[in-house]
This record gives C-alpha cells, sequence and structure tokens, in this order.
C-alpha cells in the first residue's frame, strides 16, 4: 500500500512495537502523544525520521491514520477529547475488549487494529509473526487497516468486535492467567531456596509441545491422571495460602473433570 502517515496517542508496551514496525514498513510516524514527556520522546527517538513527541491533544498533527494505544479505561475520555481535524483521518483504536462503536463520532472511518501478542517494551519481537486483527466502520475502512496491518505482517483477518472480546479473553487465559501461575510456581520454589530457572526447561517445553498438540493431549499431572490422593496432599501443602489452595483446587478439579467426566 502507499506509505501512510500515522500518529500514534499512546507509547505504552504495544505502541512501542507497533510504532516501529509500522515506521521499517515505510510508513512514516509523524507524532506520538503521551500523558508523560518522557515516554512519548522516548518512543519518537526510536521511530526516528521527524516523529515529534507531544503532550497535549490538541496538538495532534493531520495524519492519514490516527491509532489509539490506551488502556481501556481511558479509552472513552481520550476518543472525547481528540479535536476536530482527526475527522479527517482513519481513528482506530488497538484494544481487544472494546468495541468499534466507542468511536462512533468518527462515523465511517472508525476502525480498530488489534494485533494478538503480549508485549514489554524492553523484549523484541518480530512482528511479522504477529497475527492481527481489523474492524471497519466502513468497507473502505477496513480495507484500509488490512493494508496496513499486511504491511507488518503476513497473518491479518477481520473479526468484529463480539469475537474479538471473546479472542481477547481467551488471550487472558492464554498468556495473563498463566504467566501469573510462573510467578505462583516461582514464588513456591524460592520459599524452599529453589531456583526458580530449575522449571524453565518444564515451562519451554509445555509451550512447544503446543506446536505439535493440541492443548487436551499435551495435558499431564495428577488431575489429568486421575491422583486424587497426590492432589489431595498438594492442596493441604497449601493450607497456610488459603487463596493459592483455592486456585489449585479449582484448576485440578476443572482439569480432573475435562479428563474423567
Amino acid at each position: 500500500m502507499t506509505a501512510q502517515e500515522i500518529v500514534f496517542v499512546g507509547a505504552g508496551n504495544l505502541a512501542t512495537h507497533l510504532a516501529a514496525a509500522l515506521a521499517q514498513a515505510g510508513h512514516k510516524v509523524k507524532a506520538i502523544c503521551s500523558r508523560t514527556a518522557a515516554s512519548a520522546e522516548a518512543l519518537a527517538r526510536r521511530v526516528g525520521e521527524g516523529a515529534t513527541a507531544l503532550t497535549n491533544l490538541d496538538h495532534l498533527p493531520p495524519a492519514d491514520v490516527f491509532l489509539l494505544a490506551a488502556s481501556d479505561d481511558v479509552l472513552p475520555d481520550l476518543i472525547a477529547a481528540l479535536p476536530a481535524h482527526c475527522r479527517n483521518g482513519i481513528v482506530a483504536h488497538t484494544a481487544g475488549s472494546v468495541s468499534l462503536e466507542v468511536l462512533a463520532r468518527f462515523g465511517e472511518k472508525a476502525g480498530v487494529f488489534y494485533p494478538l501478542q503480549t508485549f514489554s517494551k524492553a523484549r523484541e519481537v518480530d512482528f511479522t509473526t504477529i497475527p492481527c486483527f481489523v474492524e471497519g466502520a466502513s468497507a473502505a475502512t477496513e480495507q484500509r487497516l488490512l493494508e496496513l496491518a499486511q504491511s507488518v505482517t503476513p497473518t491479518v483477518q477481520v473479526l468484529h468486535s463480539e469475537g474479538r472480546r471473546m479472542l481477547h479473553l481467551s488471550a487472558v487465559f492464554a498468556c495473563n492467567f498463566v504467566n501469573h501461575l510462573y510467578d505462583v510456581a516461582a514464588g513456591i520454589a524460592r520459599e524452599q531456596g529453589i531456583d526458580p530457572q530449575w522449571l524453565s526447561p518444564l515451562i519451554q517445553e509445555t509451550a512447544a509441545k503446543l506446536n505439535q498438540l493440541p492443548a487436551h493431549a499435551a495435558q499431564t499431572g495428577p488431575a489429568a491422571r486421575g491422583d486424587r490422593a497426590v492432589l489431595e496432599h498438594q492442596a493441604e501443602l497449601l493450607a497456610a495460602k488459603p487463596e493459592l489452595q483455592t486456585i489449585y483446587r479449582i484448576l485440578s478439579d476443572n482439569i480432573y473433570k475435562s479428563f474423567h467426566p
């Protein structure tokens, strides 16, 4: 597609990687607007090519696409505060669980650009491996967002709001909850003077198996085996941590029932 002029509102984890990917694909990132000057300036330096760092929405320059990479809870107020000239370009948010309807004031030029990945500023990602899901309030907007996404990754699909909400929910289970359990596991190990790094090969193999097996087929452990004695013993080991004990019982019971209905 023709190179697009893009403005980012937000300079967090997702914006950091998406702005860099779009700039590398030949698009011009004109400005980064963030609540803090330091974060806007850091991302502007990263994308280079004359990107301007801003903290005031009223100073947003004209652009072909305005990407709102902000947290879900601030999106409504942010959208209400966007200057009128943003209507001349496509305005798209990047949230998985927020409907397209939140951008209703932008009519047919409203859209969604949702990359399905976990992002951290300090860790590089290969954007060409990341699936992106887009939605537009009109066929023309949707097509332009499709082309923009295809300029950074070959895996792009139209997905409307309800499907995107459920995909985001799936991602919370697959990523956020799983990562929290890694953190819990590391804490249990540390309390016994055990280096959590010993868990690393296990974690890596668990994820690698999913390249060849469905998750259900890859499941192992006492709950999948139906070993009630081990389950009860391990639950008792968590007696001093009732919240973790509850999590252990709920997850174990769910696994058990999926293998022993």
